[in-house]
């Protein structure tokens, strides 16, 4: 099944690349995708994670409907399941498999646990009503994506202005890389804080 997946995101992916320039239908728009690059695997080589949408049998989606306002979407989106599906280097990886519609971000922090791969910190959009949002931080242990660490935060940090969306390399006031390291707040405690401040992030080694 693995096999047939990943052959299916190829060939979508190809076929993407091939036809970027097709129009839209009517009462669709294009799927989001976003990739990075990095050594994740430790083997001192480049990288390719990418994010694609998938309905719920796992095919590659290059379009997915617009039912129109934004709570009419989440209903439709939610029963027809779309989902986030990933793969590193064309190969399916098992990299948060909830039912989402694209990403807010998906970030290469970098080695920060010195097991020389680099770490990733994603938010998903989530197909729901609400602003609360977790930020997900992964590394790739034992040829297996695993979840080291995770905080809240509110979504409305990807607030922009304007009609193009930017390409988020940090979460503003949530996640930033400050003199060279990364710091963060986690927006569940920080409610709670009488002096809210950023810490130091720290990812375990895999076990």
């Amino acid at each position: 099944m693995a096999t047939k997946i990943t052959l299916l995101l190829v060939l979508a992916f190809t076929t993407f690349c091939a036809s970027g320039q097709d129009k839209i239908p009517d009462g669709y728009r294009l799927a989001p995708t976003l990739s990075i690059t990095g050594d994740f695997n430790g083997d001192g080589k480049p990288d390719t994670l990418a994010q694609f949408v998938t309905d719920s049998l796992g095919k590659p989606l290059k379009y997915i409907v617009e039912a129109g306002t934004y709570e009419e979407d989440i209903i439709l989106y939610s029963k027809l399941g779309y989902q986030n599906t990933f793969t590193l280097n064309g190969n399916v990886a098992n990299v948060d498999n909830h039912v989402a519609l694209g990403l807010y971000c998906l970030i290469n922090i970098g080695d920060l646990n010195d097991d020389k791969r680099d770490e990733i910190a994603l938010v998903p959009v989530l197909l729901d009503f609400s602003m609360l949002n977790t930020c997900r931080i992964y590394s790739y242990c034992k040829n297996s994506w695993t979840q080291m660490f995770s905080f809240g935060i509110n979504e409305s940090s990807f607030d922009y202005e304007g009609d193009t969306e930017p390409l988020f390399t940090n979460i503003p006031q949530s996640l930033e890389k400050r003199n060279g390291k990364w710091v963060y707040i986690d927006y569940c405690k920080w409610m709670e804080m009488d002096d809210p401040k950023m810490m130091l992030l720290k990812v375990p080694k895999c076990k």
